[in-house]
């Protein structure tokens, strides 16, 4: 595919680089499409290539309890990813792959380093996304270890939870997700996660509602979450 024009514009990572020099790696970039489910890479493949989400948004994946697949992140349109096989040239450690419809600009591995070592300002903002990355992971393989299966998926819907503006006082989960994804951002099966949300169905907490669930009490869901 061409190069899409101004399409770098919209990567945070580039923000505030001269025009000459986003126009620069822009044509030097491959620009791919994928399908929703589509994988862009699978782990332990050798590419060095970083990709930046132009449009879409991808989900990196890895592995906990043996092969079950668990979500580490979403990365949204104006975000980056694959930096990681870029700077330290080994494998990859995770698989990737289109939630949606997404349009990416590859850039090989040797070439973001470079631009890198020209511009300090993008080394900082990567080192910084570093940080963010060790500390969620960090959150991330606690609740994996020491929350049971029951827990984890409790822990999920509580994420999900938001004000529900039609409702004073009131919390929903709009467009609940299907079984599978909470699966996959729990580390469980889909059987746990429909148990888990079947028993606080018919403990009254939640009420599913077309594609929402509304949270009938949002303060016992937090606490049974917290417990151990």
């Amino acid at each position: 595919m061409d190069a899409v024009a101004g399409g770098l514009e919209k990567i945070e990572l580039f923000s505030g680089l001269p025009a000459e020099a986003l126009r620069e790696i822009e044509s030097t970039a491959r620009w791919l499409t994928f399908d929703a489910e589509q994988q862009v890479f699978d782990k332990s493949t050798d590419s060095l290539d970083v990709y930046f989400v132009v449009s879409g948004s991808v989900r990196i994946l890895g592995h906990a309890q043996g092969e079950r697949e668990v979500a580490l992140a979403n990365v949204l349109a104006g975000n980056y990813f694959g930096e990681l096989a870029a700077i330290d040239r080994k494998e990859r450690s995770a698989r990737v792959v289109a939630i949606e419809p997404s349009l990416l600009a590859a850039l090989a591995g040797p070439a973001f380093v470079d631009i890198m070592m020209r511009y300090p300002v993008i080394s900082l903002r990567v080192m910084e996304r570093f940080a963010r990355i060790i500390r969620a992971l960090d959150n991330r393989v606690t609740d994996l270890s020491t929350l049971s299966e029951v827990q984890r998926v409790y822990v999920e819907l509580v994420r999900l939870t938001q004000p529900d503006p039609r409702r004073l006082g009131g919390w929903h989960i709009p467009d609940m997700p299907n079984h599978k994804e909470i699966a996959s951002w729990a580390g469980t099966s889909r059987e746990a996660v429909a148990q888990a949300i079947g028993e606080l169905g018919r403990a009254g907490i939640l009420e599913r509602r077309s594609m929402n669930m509304v949270v009938h009490d949002w303060a016992k869901l937090q606490m049974m979450a917290r417990q151990s």
